[in-house]
């Protein structure tokens, strides 16, 4: 989640990606890649069906309005995530800047 000195919540997602093959497979949506999977309109506008699901009960302020879907999780060996799987936010925040920044574009 980010939100921290900015307009409104955001978020990278770590999706399953298994289920999300499965959603294509289901859908007839053709990838080569997860980095494909994961920019799909399609899947986008699934996982953004079941984030506003979820968020039902939390107020308008509090709710993601945008989010990217990231093709490989966190790891230890990029830095991402302490020897016992804490985020490091900073180390996260550098890696992702772009895609961050990308998000709160007008």
């Amino acid at each position: 989640i980010i939100a921290d000195q900015r307009k409104f919540v955001s978020a990278l997602i770590i999706p399953e990606y298994k289920a999300l093959a499965e959603y294509a497979k289901a859908n007839g949506i053709e990838y080569n890649s997860r980095e494909e999977l994961c920019v799909n309109e399609k899947v986008h506008a699934m996982m953004m069906e079941r984030i506003e699901t979820l968020q039902q009960q939390l107020a308008h302020y509090e709710q993601i309005k945008r989010f990217t879907l990231l093709p490989k999780p966190f790891t230890m060996e990029s830095g991402e995530l302490t020897n016992t799987l804490k985020m490091r936010r900073k180390v996260i925040n550098e890696h992702y800047k772009d895609e961050i920044e990308k998000m709160y574009e007008e």
